[in-house]
């Protein structure tokens, strides 16, 4: 599937959104994650799943949406565009300082911490390159072929937002557990140690992360459908059934999780964006439907400030 050739020409601000500010601003949804599973199951927050939560989640986005604009560069180049130019060298840098930084905290890390990121995030990084090609001479008249296809992971039909859940969700609890050592018998969680549990959390966040990519599916539903990618939306043929998909699986998490109010706040926020949003609304709108969980995790460290807050003033 060619589909860069047929990539629609971006102005400078969207080439700028989809180059820089995109991998940014989600990398800050594995930075609230990392240090709310760190600090709730640990009762710490160490540094270092944390910036390889960070610089993992900006080196692959970044070098999906570097890749994915290779027209664009293309063009630039040609018509000696300097400002786009310009923003692909700061995507370089940043993909290349986010490596950097990558490999700087992998050295200060146990062995067992290469092996979750080569297990879970190793795909992300490959995420959208040509692994090989499927497809070959028929048997029959030698002018009848089938056309090579170059099998991509994210091609992989109906798979896309579970394998994304995965790495972003289970990824990340591995990744932290993987450095703090194993869970301990009886987990920290503050004051609130009736309320989260690391199963909880890894179920809740790895569903999360999977219904958000699904959503990132219904923005990008009409590109999908004319390249025939296959995604969910474009499987249902459907964005209708996709939203009620959705809605069935947060509702299922509220249920399941009735007790935990953050879960449900955070289910309940998913699901207002999940029938405001449609595939003919801004891009940018759709950061919001990721950052449910940076949210819940800001409410839960504004409710725990709160508390300590609280017992200091009654001493």
């Amino acid at each position: 599937m060619p589909h860069a050739d047929t990539s629609p020409i971006l102005t400078l601000r969207e080439l700028k959104s989809e180059l820089l500010m995109h991998p940014l601003m989600l990398s800050v949804g594995s930075l609230s994650l990392s240090t709310f599973m760190s600090r709730v199951i640990y009762g710490v927050v160490d540094w270092r799943p944390v910036l390889i939560c960070v610089s993992s989640d900006i080196l692959a986005i970044g070098m999906d949406h570097f890749f994915d604009q290779a027209p664009m560069l293309s063009h630039a180049l040609k018509t000696g565009n300097t400002q786009m130019r310009t923003v692909f060298r700061k995507a370089k840098v940043l993909l290349l300082s986010s490596a950097s930084l990558l490999l700087f905290a992998l050295t200060l890390s146990p062995p067992s911490t290469w092996v979750m990121v080569a297990i879970f995030f190793g795909p992300a990084f490959v995420w959208d390159f040509k692994l090989f090609m499927m497809g070959g001479r028929q048997q029959g008249s030698p002018k009848t072929t089938t056309q090579k296809k170059a099998f991509r992971i994210k091609r992989i039909p109906g798979t896309k937002a579970i394998l994304i859940g995965i790495i972003r969700g289970c990824g990340t609890f591995y990744i932290v557990r993987s450095v703090l050592g194993e869970v301990p018998s009886s987990p920290r969680h503050g004051s609130d140690g009736d309320v989260w549990n690391p199963s909880q959390i890894v179920i809740w966040s790895t569903i999360n992360r999977a219904c958000h990519a699904v959503m990132a599916d219904v923005r990008d539903f009409h590109e999908d459908w004319e390249k025939q990618v296959p995604t969910i939306p474009v499987l249902l043929k459907s964005v209708f059934w996709t939203k009620v998909l959705l809605t069935v699986m947060h509702v299922f998490m509220m249920m399941l999780y009735a007790y935990n109010p953050y879960i449900v706040f955070s289910s309940l926020y998913a699901t207002v964006l999940v029938w405001f949003l449609d595939e003919s609304s801004p891009r940018g709108w759709y950061r919001l439907s990721f950052h449910s969980q940076t949210l819940t995790a800001l409410l839960y460290a504004f409710v725990e400030v709160a508390k300590q807050y609280s017992l200091y003033q009654s001493i």
